[in-house]
């Protein structure tokens, strides 16, 4: 990216254009964007007119490799959809914020496969008139440059800039970026000035050549407009041997180069400076066509000889077949800024009427331009046409992500009405509740957008428009919701005012506010009402039948807090959600609600019902295709892969996630910070951790989710004391820690770091807690990570209180449930820690079956690259030392029995047994049935003893 900054009339478009030219005989692909003075442009307009040109190079096949991303496009460029028939729409998207990052994103996604395939050089004209989305998409696009051969080049005037001004924001972004670069113009020298001036065409003595320098401090556009300017008077006429001396002091030099127009205008005739005029409130870039109508009654002769006249004095030159621009602007705005008031009013609305008359069939790209006009025109009906033009361009740059313009024209519209002797306050109450929920999009300033929707629900309330009231009221509440803002008492009492009235005609509205009014409630502090709320809402909704409205409102359930007492009931909720989402057709209600299931199945440890869900977020990822979503997937593939234990995989997506993550996502990143935490302390790598961690909280005193953290680094490099101060501070407080999305793991790390002090105190208030998770699994925040099965760890809690057989009882529970689940990672660590049971315990046969679970955890964590587990378990036998020798088993065991019992020996599963010797699962079941007969065994731990004793367990 390389900005060319500096004055009017430097040179920085023709720099720009020689650049095009070189790059273009070199291959390149050169795609243009101009960035109108006027405000009439539509959204994003200098990306329009890029990827417009991008497409005349496109075929059809590139597009449709393109996917869904080319249905984002064409909601930008209509012309899309012509090149690719049958191009779906894009799933809406509810966030404005995720709406337009996917827009963006695919707009960078075609680039860069153009790219790919030839190198692009993309021009942005004077940045300075650039609309503010249109700026947000280049400072979006600028940082991914790096791997792509796209060269962007920016033009913009520096004088132009104020600290307020949209584009300082934007370059302040910009300069960020390692590859952007800023290019500074300044005047030409006084040599450079001669020679200018004979590339043009004119020779002029050396001592006006130096006046001019002075005169223009070598500014090429001044300087161009002086030497024509010179032309026309005859100052300049040539000789036989160029021109004649001409002494500098003879001639007078405009002082500035709007002057100089100026005069060059008035050397023109009457007849064209009266078009010209005309052309200047149409724009810099203005049609035949248009031109024509709002000139009448002036006849094409009259027209086409003015034109004539501009484009050979070089004011005008004409770009395509009956398309005009001005040479400069400096021209159109010399021309414009000359018209009368009563003249510059009635220009515009004739402009507007033949804006109207040539675009009938299709206003919508000229909806901005046509407000401006109407606005301008100052009529009493030409303003009831700029109101409308304004909102409906609002809408439009609302529908088009372009919350900055939409949040403009709703004002311009609203400014308007204001203006009236006697305004319409019906319609600008609704004017107020589109210009609060643009202002809300835009850039998330809740602060303006709750204002605006205060008083929009207040004029509402007054006229009695209920509708708007209620709209309004979803509207605050969501909008106070996101911002965070906890204890306003203003969401409940406008939901309450809109339920009160609202008819119980309209029950669909009635169940999204009582839905809404539960969630404001809770947040509001009065967790009890809102839950009657929440499950009236729901209710509600299945009364009426809306399925996208069921779904939203259960799905408030899930902001409360819920023990694992409740996890069936939610179940089914979650069903019923699933169902209405899909009904809905909602993607990402259907995301949502698949993602609530999935983590209460998660829980249970049905995984084949995980697996499902998984899926089913999978398609719904193709559809939404946006950020947060597919990052919020991936997070819940990388929690599986951590709990499988597959951790070259994990780091591949972690990089994958890291990618996605660039400019930050908040929640996003705290969670990508808990997973890789999760993964380095399985890979025995927390120690590098602990300096960060440390400083992290010295630094943020409101970091206290990082705490429980940090009492495992502490312990993992051996610093007990430190260690147990956290502990202390933590478990004091944890009684009364809320039950949010912290509450599972800080249990979780307290109950190690427990274990670990061998804290028998404290031991049975955390075994109180984790009791009710008995035969599930744990669950770490929104399935951050999940810890397998919670009897681990009350198994670790119960042989900290000497408590043997609810130990053993859990530790066998575990033992199941993990390998049921597929949880290798669990499953290997509690291996280790009901062999350190045994070991402790020290019963008839403990030692035996320790030495069996350790040998399968020491297996299983070197497969997987468990070291910190490795290491301790290694450490472990080493301290049992060779078991006791014994003679083969003289039971009347058949060969593969024998196989059969080495496996179960060292903990396998009926079906790894099945696996590892390729026979099905009865087979496995009828030779372990022998085998415990055979032996005269209990139960499948005894068996394993058995086989240590014998000899039969490999050491």
């Amino acid at each position: 990216m390389v900005m060319l900054a500096g004055e009017a009339g430097i040179g920085k478009t023709r720099t720009a254009q020689e650049l095009a030219a070189h790059a273009a005989g070199e291959g390149a692909a050169v795609l243009w964007g101009r960035c109108p003075e006027e405000s009439g442009a539509p959204p994003y307009w200098p990306w329009v007119q890029v990827i417009r040109a991008a497409l005349q190079d496109a075929n059809p096949d590139f597009l449709a490799e393109l996917g869904a991303s080319a249905g984002d496009l064409a909601d930008l460029v209509p012309e899309v959809r012509d090149r690719v028939p049958g191009l779906e729409r894009s799933a809406p998207l509810g966030d404005p914020a995720e709406a337009r990052f996917r827009m963006f994103e695919s707009i960078r996604q075609f680039l860069a496969s153009l790219s790919r395939h030839r190198t692009l050089v993309v021009v942005f004209d004077n940045l300075h008139w650039a609309d503010a989305p249109s700026l947000r998409l280049l400072e979006f696009l600028v940082p991914e440059l790096a791997d792509s051969r796209i060269l962007v080049v920016g033009t913009y005037r520096a004088t132009e800039l104020s600290r307020r001004h949209p584009l300082s924001n934007a370059l302040g972004a910009l300069a960020r970026t390692s590859h952007f670069a800023r290019v500074n113009l300044a005047g030409l020298s006084a040599e450079e000035v001669q020679v200018f001036i004979a590339a043009a065409g004119t020779t002029v003595p050396a001592g006006l050549a130096t006046t001019l320098h002075d005169q223009t401090e070598g500014n090429p556009l001044f300087l161009r407009e002086i030497v024509r300017f010179l032309e026309q008077r005859g100052a300049l006429a040539a000789g036989s041997d160029g021109a004649e001396a001409v002494s500098p002091s003879a001639i007078r030099i405009p002082e500035g180069v709007t002057e100089v127009i100026g005069r060059r205008l008035n050397l023109l005739s009457a007849g064209c400076n009266e078009v010209l005029a005309l052309a200047s409130v149409i724009g810099r870039d203005f049609t035949w066509e248009v031109l024509t109508r709002a000139a009448s009654p002036l006849s094409e002769d009259m027209l086409l000889e003015a034109l004539d006249e501009a484009v050979a004095a070089h004011v005008v030159e004409e770009t395509a077949p009956e398309r005009y621009r001005f040479t400069h602007n400096l021209i159109r705005v010399t021309l414009y800024d000359e018209l009368r008031i009563a003249r510059r009013r009635q220009s515009h609305r004739a402009v507007g009427n033949a804006i109207e008359a040539v675009h009938r069939a299709d206003l919508d790209p000229f909806l901005p331009e046509l407000a401006r006009h109407f606005q301008a025109a100052g009529g009493e009906r030409e303003a009831e046409k700029a109101i409308d033009y304004a909102v409906r361009a609002g809408r439009r740059a609302d529908a088009l992500l372009a919350f900055e313009d939409a949040v403009q024209f709703f004002q311009t519209a609203l400014d308007a009405i204001e203006q009236h002797a006697e305004p319409d306050e019906a319609a600008r109450c609704r004017l107020l509740f589109l210009l609060g929920e643009a202002q809300r999009k835009q850039s998330n300033d809740f602060s303006e957008a709750l204002t605006t929707l205060a008083e929009a629900a207040k004029t509402a309330s007054g006229l009695g428009l209920e509708d708007v009231l209620a709209q309004t009221a979803l509207s605050y509440e969501e909008t106070a919701w996101r911002s965070g803002i906890s204890c306003d008492p203003a969401p409940v009492q406008l939901l309450e005012q809109a339920l009160r009235e609202v008819p119980q005609t309209n029950p669909v509205l009635r169940a999204r506010l009582t839905g809404a009014l539960g969630r404001a409630l809770l947040y509001g502090g009065a967790e009890a009402e809102a839950r009657v709320q929440v499950a009236r809402s729901i209710e509600m909704a299945r009364k009426v039948g809306d399925p996208a409205v069921l779904a939203s409102n259960i799905d408030h359930l899930f902001d409360f807090s819920w023990g694992p007492e409740s996890t069936e009931e939610l179940l089914g909720y979650t069903s019923d959600m699933v169902a209405g989402a899909e009904r809905s057709g909602d993607p990402l209600l259907v995301h949502l609600a698949h993602a609530r299931r999935m983590i209460l199945y998660l829980e249970l440890g049905d995984m084949q019902a995980v697996a499902a869900d998984l899926d089913a977020l999978t398609k719904a990822d193709a559809r939404i295709r946006q950020r947060t979503y597919s990052i919020t997937l991936r997070g819940y593939h990388l929690m599986m892969l951590l709990l499988r234990g597959e951790f070259a995989a994990a780091e591949r997506l972690i990089l994958e996630v890291m990618a996605l993550l660039r400019g930050g996502l908040g929640v996003h990143e705290d969670q990508m910070s808990m997973q890789i935490f999760t993964l380095r302390r399985e890979q025995g790598r927390l120690a590098g951790l602990q300096p960060v961690v440390s400083a992290f909280l010295r630094q943020h005193t409101s970091a206290s989710a990082w705490r429980p953290g940090l009492m495992l680094i502490y312990l993992e490099i051996g610093q007990r004391e430190e260690a147990r101060k956290e502990y202390e501070q933590l478990v004091c407080d944890f009684p009364a820690m809320p039950r949010d999305g912290r509450w599972h793991y800080s249990l979780v790390y307290l109950t190690e770091v427990c274990v670990a002090l061998a804290d028998a105190a404290r031991a049975p208030m955390l075994y109180q807690l984790l009791l009710p998770y008995a035969g599930r699994t744990i669950v770490l925040g929104t399935a951050i990570a999940c810890c397998g099965s919670a009897d681990r760890y009350l198994g670790l809690l119960a042989s900290t209180m000497g408590r043997w057989p609810d130990a053993q009882r859990h530790f066998e529970a575990a033992l199941a449930m993990n390998e049921r689940i597929g949880a290798r990672v669990a499953l290997a660590n509690t291996q280790y820690d009901y062999a350190a049971l045994l070991l402790a315990r020290g019963e008839s046969g403990d030692r035996e079956r320790a030495a069996a679970l350790l040998k399968a955890s020491l297996e299983s964590a070197r497969e997987i690259g468990m070291r910190a587990l490795e290491e301790r378990t290694a450490a472990r036998l080493n301290e049992l030392g060779p078991a006791p020798s014994s003679a083969t088993a003289d039971d009347d065991l058949t060969g593969r029995e024998a196989d059969v019992l080495r496996l179960i020996a060292i903990g396998r599963s009926n079906a790894d047994i099945a696996t590892v010797l390729s026979i099905s699962l009865n087979t496995v079941a009828t030779h372990v049935r022998n085998i415990l007969a055979k032996t005269g065994c209990a139960n499948r731990t005894e068996a394993a003893a058995y086989a240590m004793r014998r000899g039969l367990a490999p050491h």
